[in-house]
Order: structure tokens, then sequence, then C-alpha cells
């Protein structure tokens, strides 16, 4: 074995004194030997770089591998029996090694909650235990009891399983490599720094397994001068004495000193080269970025442009796409996150079914899945569905379906109650091997054959060796890690490797050359990245094991190298200085020209500002002599915006297609008040033939969410999604049910003499009690008992009825009653002028002064009575003149509080009703005599022909808040953006003048 090891300033050093020859010296005799002849560098860009360069001097590439660590420690361990866990199976270890360790030390509540802390999400904790174990050490006296007891039935989970650790494979290979024949005749390791210690056995094997090495390393740099100093005087402990490489006098490095101490000065010639550009946010950042990158290309100097970023995102992704536009090749190092063949719809739905057996979650897995539906129309099984659970309030899938089983006189419920029983559900709890099996049949009925054959293809080897139970949201979140088929992807235009643009993470492009350089993206917390120490492992603890690791090297003083057996562990705070050094060498890397961007306000938060990164100013003080305020960054974003525009790239496009200029069309038309609501704004452009039949209480919406009805009226949509009022709802539907027992079991629209109050009350009771039975008897036979919220919220229904029935128990002078009195659909309301309103709905209660004649009201002197659960206040109106009183009936109308109400009355004097009263009935109300007469509501005709215009033109209208910040806003169904409420209540007023509100702001 004959190892040669470098250190130099620079790449470019090295490349002119060792890299070059050593290229030139195997060139075609790569081809004669019988071992492989490979290039070690970190990352896949590194080997893209150094291909180019070959190029550049026509150097032949036959027989040359060029490889990463990973590749390499395939090949290493290629004839081993050794079976690497991937990083997915070592969570999942983790998580159950935690999960089993927090039911051990339950009796220790600080202790088990840590352990379940891990169990949930268990990255954190696996990270640390890669460094330190890398590093040499172990866990026998780190960090708290939980953690040590967790890490050694983690450490005997893997071992019983046949699996080996990559710290311990690479360890394993280092030391098997001198004993075994060599896998490299020739191989050169470039571009490894201190920020690659965990990788050093690695590495190490490598070297002894090639017959002839070169090494290149680089000097140490100011920002992580210890780490880089251990990590020369390591190898030259190991192997020899590196040979210095000297520096090239050529070269020129205008840009080094941007971020060197005070007293380095650039000059003038330099500056001139900079340029500062700040965009509002990512895509004018991407615009500039573009815009500078043009410019620099058309230099004749520009041989190799770099864009970096500091990570994927939209950034890169913007500077990309802008980049194909313009038709400039380019290689897109980066790329984007693209779904691959299994992400779907339908696996998402599957897996959110299992974690959650919940109504939503089932719709959305039949949905997707239409196939499990049995040939029954998803529209039907959705509102039967949450029909039930509105009922119930109960959204467990076996409750649902234990309902729908017991309904054997509707066909259509019992179709869906085997539907909901085919469904196939993981245990909660079971091995790994019985997880998979029941993940097979469930695939198997689902003809997911092809993401089977992902999973078996992944655990074939060491599942079976997994005997411990575990919960299944720990199998479920491995499965989701397993089969994501998540890839990295990018444009064909974007797939240029040997183009002279370049978009590469920071990173990536140590120790890279260019001509020009753009540093995108430096904002706080971008680059250098937020670093945080881990409570698991903190930095003093660290600091402390590599003083203990540390040695006097063979060379004597001055040359410190890691114990055998020892790596150096990085801390947070050493992470961060390994992004300045990288950040430093990018500056030292470029020649001609450097442009520096970052955005002016935040992504996530687009009204607040966002600091620029510390290495921005830095920069920005080096060059300008003063500091970087935020005046000084909304200066310098407008003088960005001023120069882009100037340069012409973005000329403001005509419209492709007659769709973009009608969203214009339809933006101003919205804002214009002085018009009335139109085709834009909940409003057919002219009446079409069907006739629309509204229920009731959608009438008494119509003046608050006029759009909401309007979607639902003539789209068929409305928002599908649970509420925060489905309690309110699920209460109100309770007590009316209740409420109409009080009649006894008649049918609808009979009177029946009015009961006693201990009859009132004995049916109430009776008739809530039943209901809770069934529910009781339901959950029994799904396993589970009633849940204490239900019980809560059926006491507090309960409560209310009878609260409603000991008021309605004191009426006097009503001797007959009739509750649920259907009107027919539609019932028509004879208006002025010959008009008719129609309508739907459900009378709650009829209390008749007189005797009906059979089921009729004609010729009844009524009292009807509308049962609210809410806090809704009565009807009554107070004033010292009618006119007073009529003006606040009026204000009521508007406000949609007594429209219901009033079409109930208008229907009754329809059916011939002689004289009709009208109450709501709430626990704020009472019904010691009516709160109005239908006199008083028909008096305002004008009010009704209003909503009879609304039935016959469709012109509804937009009004209310879309998102109220201080109350409840229904959701809309189709996306809708808000418009002032200034220009919705003047176009809502000159629309429907008979609605208008004279008084204050109430929305």
């Amino acid at each position: 074995m004959q190892v040669s090891l470098h250190v130099g300033p620079s790449f470019s050093a090295g490349w002119d004194n060792v890299v070059l020859p050593w290229f030139k010296g195997i060139a075609l005799a790569s081809l004669e030997n019988e071992e492989p002849v490979a290039v070690v560098t970190p990352l896949p860009s590194g080997a893209a770089f150094l291909r180019s360069k070959l190029l550049e001097h026509a150097i032949p590439l036959l027989g040359v591998r060029f490889i990463t660590p990973p590749q390499l420690r395939e090949l290493l361990l290629a004839d081993g029996a050794l079976t690497l866990p991937l990083r997915e199976h070592l969570r999942l270890i983790l998580a159950i090694a935690a999960e089993s360790a927090a039911a051990t030390i339950s009796q220790d509540v600080d202790l088990a909650a840590i352990a379940r802390s891990i169990s949930r999400s268990p990255d954190n904790l696996l990270r640390i235990f890669d460094q330190v174990s890398a590093a040499g050490w172990n866990f026998e006296r780190t960090g708290a009891p939980a953690l040590r007891e967790i890490i050694k039935r983690f450490q005997d989970m893997v071992r019983n399983s046949g699996l080996q650790l990559v710290h311990e494979a690479d360890r394993t290979a280092a030391a098997m490599a001198g004993t075994i024949p060599p896998r490299f005749s020739d191989l050169l390791l470039i571009g490894f720094t201190a920020a690659h210690w965990p990788l050093w056995p690695l590495l190490q094997a490598a070297i002894l397994s090639a017959r002839r090495a070169t090494i290149v390393l680089e000097y140490p740099r100011e920002q992580t001068r210890t780490a880089d100093e251990l990590w020369v005087g390591t190898w030259e402990e190991h192997f020899e004495p590196a040979a210095p490489i000297a520096e090239p006098t050529e070269r020129s490095r205008p840009f080094a000193a941007l971020i060197r101490t005070a007293d380095a000065m650039m000059d003038s010639q330099g500056r001139q080269k900079i340029h500062f550009l700040v965009g509002l946010n990512a895509t004018e950042q991407a615009q500039a970025i573009f815009t500078v990158a043009l410019k620099f290309l058309e230099e004749t100097s520009c041989t190799r442009l770099g864009i970096l970023f500091p990570r994927a995102g939209a950034l890169p992704r913007l500077v990309s796409e802008l980049l194909i536009r313009a038709d400039v090749p380019h290689n897109d190092g980066i790329g984007h996150i693209a779904p691959g063949e299994f992400e779907s719809p339908a696996w998402n739905a599957w897996l959110a079914l299992q974690e959650n057996h919940q109504l939503e979650p089932l719709l959305r897995f039949l949905e997707s899945n239409p196939g499990s539906l049995d040939d029954l129309p998803i529209e039907r099984v959705q509102n039967n569905l949450r029909r039930i659970y509105r009922n119930i309030l109960i959204d467990d899938i076996n409750v649902l379906r234990a309902y729908c089983a017991r309904q054997t006189e509707d066909e259509e419920l019992t179709g869906i109650a085997e539907v909901l029983a085919a469904i196939q559900f993981l245990p909660t709890k079971a091995t790994l091997g019985q997880f998979l099996a029941a993940t097979k049949a469930i695939f198997a009925r689902l003809k997911w054959n092809e993401r089977w054959a992902e999973i078996d293809r992944f655990t074939q080897k060491w599942s079976d060796e997994l005997s411990v139970e575990f919960s299944g949201a720990i199998y479920l979140r491995w499965l989701k890690e397993i089969i994501n088929s998540f890839a990295v992807a990018r444009a064909p235009e974007g797939d240029h490797r040997y183009s002279r643009v370049n978009l590469l993470s920071y990173p990536e492009a140590e120790g890279h050359e260019w001509s020009h350089l753009i540093l995108a993206g430096l904002n706080q917390g971008e680059w250098p990245p937020s670093q945080h120490e881990s409570g698991f492992l903190p930095d003093k603890e660290i600091v402390e094991l590599n003083a203990r690791a540390r040695r006097r090297g063979k060379q004597g003083e001055g040359h410190s190298m890691l114990e055998k057996g020892k790596t150096y562990l990085l801390s947070a705070q050493d992470e961060r200085q390994i992004s300045l050094r990288q950040f430093a060498a990018a500056l030292e890397s470029v020649e001609q020209g450097l442009a520096i961007t970052a955005s002016f306000l935040q992504e996530s938060a687009p009204e607040r500002f966002w600091n620029p990164s510390e290495l921005f100013s830095q920069a920005y003080f080096a060059v300008h002599d003063k500091p970087l305020s935020q005046e000084t960054m909304s200066l310098l974003r407008e003088q960005t915006c001023v120069w882009v525009k100037e340069q012409r790239f973005f000329e403001p496009a005509a419209a492709a297609n007659s769709e973009v200029a009608q969203t214009r069309t339809a933006y101003d038309a919205r804002r214009r008040a002085d018009v009335t609501f139109g085709e834009y704004e909940f409003a057919l452009r002219e009446p079409i033939d069907r006739r629309i039949t509204l229920r009731a209480t959608e009438w008494d919406k119509v003046v608050k969410t006029p759009a909401l009805i309007w979607l639902k009226t003539y789209l068929g949509v409305e928002n599908e999604e649970p509420d925060s009022s489905q309690w309110n709802a699920a209460t109100g539907t309770w007590v009316h049910d209740w409420l109409a027992q009080i009649a006894g079991p008649e049918k609808k629209n009979v009177w029946v003499a009015f009961p006693t109050p201990n009859e009132i009350g004995q049916r109430i009771a009776q008739a809530a009690q039943k209901f809770r039975e069934t529910i009781a008897d339901l959950c029994a036979a799904s396993g589970r008992t009633v849940p204490d919220w239900w019980a809560s919220g059926w006491s507090n229904a309960f409560a209310l009825a009878r609260c409603l029935a000991s008021k309605l128990a004191e009426v006097e002078g009503c001797p007959h009653i009739a509750t649920e009195w259907i009107l027919k659909s539609p019932q028509v309301v004879s208006l002025r002028n010959e008009n008719k309103l129609r309508l739907r709905g459900r009378i709650d209660l009829i209390l008749a002064q007189s005797t009906p004649i059979e089921s009729k009201l004609a010729g009844a002197s009524v009292w009807i009575v509308d049962y609210k659960t809410g806090s809704t206040k009565g009807l009554t109106t107070f004033g010292k003149t009618p006119e007073a009183r009529s003006t606040k009936l009026r204000t009521k109308l508007v406000r949609g509080d007594a429209i219901q109400l009033g079409l109930y009355g208008l229907a009754a004097r329809e059916l011939g009703a002689s004289e009709i009263s009208l109450s709501i009935l709430s626990w704020r109300t009472e019904l010691d005599r009516p709160q109005l007469a239908i006199d008083d509501l028909a008096a305002h005709a004008d009010f009704w022909n209003e909503l009879y215009q609304m039935q016959e033109t469709g012109i509804f209208g937009l009004r209310g808040l879309i998102r109220n910040d201080y109350g409840f806003s229904p959701d809309y169904p189709l996306a809708t953006l808000p418009i002032d409420k200034e220009f919705l209540d003047e176009k809502w007023v000159l629309t429907h003048p008979a609605f208008a509100d004279d008084e204050d702001d109430w929305s």
C-alpha cells in the first residue's frame, strides 16, 4: 500500500500540483488494471465539477469511477454478509424500544414521559446516537437513565434482527481492509474536511483497500481551526506527514476580504463587481437573481456561473423556471421534490383512515377508493353517514356501522353497513410480522400489489426477528416512510451537467471554482442555518468528550490528533462554524463578479420584515463602510425593482386567453359600489327555467349569508367538513325530537288534546332516555362505552328540553296542539301583486285556541311556536308608538331574526287559519302571551316581495365577513376572495332596497 498525503490552501493549488498530474498519470492506464480506479468525493456535485475540469483538459475518463461515501460503503461491504438497515428501519426500532421502555419505567413519571416523547419522534435521539457512536463513544454514562435504557433496548433489537449499524460496519471494514486483497488499484480522495469526521473510519478503510492512494486535504480555516487541525493531524498520524502544496501566485481573490476582519480592506475594483439585490419576496428575489445571471452571462469572462441557495425550496425552483423560459441550459443540482408512483389520494386517505377511525377520514377513503363502495353512489353514502352523525354525534366507524345495520327496513343503510363491515383495519398492537401479515391481506383486497412488493422487498430478511409488540401508530408512521416515493426531479432543460450555469446549495459548492457567483437567500435563519443544542447531548458535554479523545501526535508538540477508535463530535456551534467556512470558501472561489441577494419580507408571514443574514450585513458593511438598516434594505429593494425593470426581461405580456381578461373584469366588477350585484357575485345573469324552493330556515339565512344559500341552491355545493357548531346543531335536533313527543305517538299534522304537565314531563323523559339507551346499545355492540363528553352533552340537552317543556306546560287557553306540522313542498304564500313565494319546512308546535276541524288549519285560531335552543331573544318589540314598534320589527326582519317564523305564519294564513299569533320559545323567553301577530309581519309587504324577487331572479349577492376574527363565520365551499365590507353594504342596499338596515353595524 502506497499512500500520498497532501495539504494545500485551496482546490486550485491541489488541482495544479496533485490532482491534474494524478489524472494524467492514470488516464488510459486504468483500463489495464485488474482493480478499478476510483475518485471519492463527498457529494455528486464534486464529481461533476472534476469531470468538467477534466473535459477542459481533454483527459479521458474511461475506467475511472467517481463515487460518494454511500457508494464506497456499498463497494467495501459487497462481499460481506452484513445487512445495513435503512434509516426508516432504525427509526422504527428506536420507537419500539422507547415505547417498551416507557411501559417498564411507568412508575417514574418524568422518565416515562421522555420515553413516550421519543417513541413519537425518535429522529432526534437517533441522530445523536449516530453521532456519539460514530465518534467511538456510547450512552453508558451519557444522558438520563431513560435514554440509557432505551438505547440498550434499541441496540439489542438491532442485533437480534441481524442488522448492523453503519458506524459498526465502517469500523469492521477498516479492520478487515488490511487482511483482504486490494479493491482499488488507484484511489483519489478529495474534498473531505472536518465536516466529514463521522466518515473517518470509512475513508480509512478505503485507503487501506487501495494499492496506491492519494489524499488531498485543505489547510485549517479560521472558522473551524480546532476541528481542521485534528482532521489533518489524525490523517498524518495514521499515514504520513502531509506534503504542503503551494498556492498559485497568479490566482485572483477579489472578494475574499468580504467577511474577514475589519483590518482587511477591499480594493475599489472589487467593490464595483459586487451587487446587493433585495426582492420583496421569493418571486421578486428570483427575478433579480435571473436578471443578474443573464447580465453575468453576457460578459466574456463568464466561464462558470454558480447560483448558491441555502436549501431546496421555492426560490431555487423559481430561478430554474425562469432560466427554462429564457432557454438557458443549466445544471439544477438542487431540483425539487416530486411525487412518485405510490403517492396518490387513495394511499393518503387509507393512512388517515387507519390512524383515525372516524367519519371524515372514512368518507375521503371511500371517495378515493370507489371499488370499496360496492356500486353505491358516493354522494348517497356521504349524505346518509353525515345525517346519522348529526343525529347521534358519534363518528366512530363501528358505531356508524352498527347504526346502519339496525335499519333493516332501509336497504340503502344496510348496504352502507356492509360496505363499512368490509373495511379492514390494522390491529391496535402487534408484532412487526403480524402487522405485515394484516397489511398484506388489506393490500390484496385493495389490489395494491406493487405497494406490498415494495414493503416485502425491504422487510423479508429481518422482520420475523423483531418479536416485540408495539402500537399501530408507530407501524403506520414507518409504513408511510417506507413507501414514500417522493424523489428529486428537475426539468430536462435543468439537467445539463456541464453547463456554465450551476444551481447548488452552499455545502455542495465547497471546493468549486467560479468566474461569477450569486449568493442567494441570505436572510436570517437561512444561511447560516439556525442551530440549536440537543437536549440529549448539550455542547458542553461534546466539548468534554472531544477533549478526552485528543492526543499529541507522533510529530511532537503542535501535532494534535484523536486517539484510535475515536472521531471528532460536531457540536451545534461547530456546525454553525462549518456553515461560515463554506460561505468563506465560496467567496474565495470567485474571480470576476459577485451578487448577494435576500428577501425583504418573510415567506411564512408576509406582513413581517425579514432581517438579512449576518453574512449579508457583514459583506454590505465591508463594501459601503456603513451598517445595513431596515431603511437601507427598503431602499435596496426599490433600487433592485428599478434595475430589474430597466433590463426589460419581464415585459408584461398580453393576456394569452379570454379567461385571464375575464378574471380582471370580475375583479373590477366586484369592487364597484355603484352597481347592483351581478354575475360575479352569487347572482344569475338571467333567470333560469328551474323553479327553486327554499326551506324556511334557509330563507332565514338569506339575508345573513346569501352567498352560501345561493351556492347550495344553484350549484349544489356546501361545506362538508364538520365545524365547531356541530354540538349546537345536535343539541337542537335532540331537543326538537324530544319535544315532538309531547303530543304522543301520533302521526304528523294531527291535532291532539293538550297534555297535562305530568304527561309532558314523562313523554320528554321517556324520549330522551330511549335515545340514550339506543346510543349506549350501539356503543356496546361496537366494543366501547358511551363517551363522557357525549353523556355530558346529552344531559345538557335534556335539561334544556325540560326547561322549554316546563314553560310550555304553563300555557292556558289552548285545548289542542299539533307538533311537527309538515308543510307541503312547495308551500305557496300569496303576496302583493299576485306574487307567489315558495317554501318548505316543518312547524315545531301549533297551539289551537279554538277547536280545529280534523287535520286542517282552516278557520282555526292558532298560536305558532318555534323552538330555539340557543340564547335567542323573543320577537316582542317595544316602543312608545306603533311606528317605533314597526321600525324595530323591520330591523328584526332585515337581520334575519323573524323571517322563518313569519313565513310559517304566512303559510298558516294561506291554509285558512283565521287568527295567527307567533312566538319563539327559548330559555330566555316565556309563553305567557304571543310575541307577534301575523298582521304585524304582513304589513311589511315590500320585504316579503323582495324575497320573491330573489326567488325569481336568482340574484342573491354577498354579505358579511368571509373570515371573522371575532366570531364564528361558516366556511365557504368554494374559494371566495373577501371584499371590503363598505362595498358590500352599499351594493346590498342598491340590489335589495327593502333589506336596508339603518341602524349601527351588526355584522
